[in-house]
């Protein structure tokens, strides 16, 4: 309590409140109490203000925080919906696909009565750059056999993937007919000239394949459209197979060659259709 006492700074505040009240007491009794009043105010009223400021400060800060929270509870709100709505989207886009994909097979059921028809999933693909096989979720237990052709539906086109390679009891293995040293027998579209559409090891990397063996007075144009020929017994005919993009000439053998890009990507097939049975032409 001595050390109090001691203390500067407290002995100068306590002589001036004392003087202060001690001030008041006397304009007081010689009747200036209103002076005192307005001193009194005076002194005061900047302290008044500033907590004024500070009352209004925190009042703004506890509603900016109120503000944060409901926008933070909104933003989760959204968050839950948009995921409800994007998981609805994709339940409608693979219910989509799936019906397009029935709509496909019964289409080709009823152009092609004499084919047997088994849809099937791709459900793996060999890792790496390219596609080296394709591996689907039937078997011989669905009376699946080897070499027997693969197809799909590309908007209104039947399209040709290729030919199974190997077989399990509930899964095979789709060799693609742009795979190095595979071939099918085709015809351009525009001019019925008969080529044969075939593997090569760099275009395969790209997911390319080539047309060649035209005759020499055929002539292949970028844009004409590639389609099986049903010569070789393998594929039936006219199934869609690819666009020409761009074309070369050999001048040893004086024909064209035309460069196709095949009409699936190879990277992005979910379903195909593994033809049972078709009248074969080894011509």
């Amino acid at each position: 309590m001595g050390d109090l006492f001691k203390n500067k700074f407290f002995i100068i505040m306590l002589a001036l409140v004392c003087a202060l009240t001690l001030s008041s007491i006397i304009l007081n009794l010689a009747g200036y109490g209103a002076v005192v009043s307005d001193i009194t105010n005076a002194v005061l009223s900047p302290f008044g203000y500033f907590a004024d400021i500070v009352r209004e400060s925190l009042s703004g800060f506890s509603a900016y925080f109120t503000e944060f929270n409901r926008m933070k509870d909104e933003i989760e709100d959204l968050k839950e919906k948009l995921a409800a709505a994007e998981a609805l989207n994709e339940d409608t886009r693979i219910l989509r696909e799936q019906n397009d994909m029935l709509m496909s097979y019964f289409e080709l059921k009823r152009e092609h009565v004499e084919y047997g028809l088994q849809p099937a999933k791709v459900i793996a693909t060999d890792p790496g750059n390219y596609i080296t096989s394709l591996t689907i979720n039937k078997g011989s237990f669905h009376y699946i056999k080897k070499d027997m052709p693969v197809i799909s539906a590309v908007g209104a086109d039947y399209v040709i993937i290729g030919y199974i390679g190997e077989v399990g009891i509930t899964s095979s293995k789709i060799v693609p007919f742009i795979r190095t040293n595979e071939s099918v027998g085709a015809y351009i579209k525009r001019s019925e000239y008969l080529g044969v559409v075939e593997g090569d090891f760099e275009l395969e990397k790209k997911g390319l394949c080539r047309l060649a063996f035209l005759p020499q007075e055929a002539v292949v144009e970028t844009g004409d459209r590639i389609y099986s020929s049903g010569s070789g017994g393998l594929y039936p005919d006219n199934l869609y197979i690819g666009e020409v993009v761009d074309v070369e000439y050999d001048p040893y053998s004086r024909t064209m060659t035309g460069i196709i890009k095949p009409a699936v990507d190879f990277t992005d097939i979910k379903d195909v259709m593994v033809v049972l049975k078709h009248e074969r032409r080894f011509y």
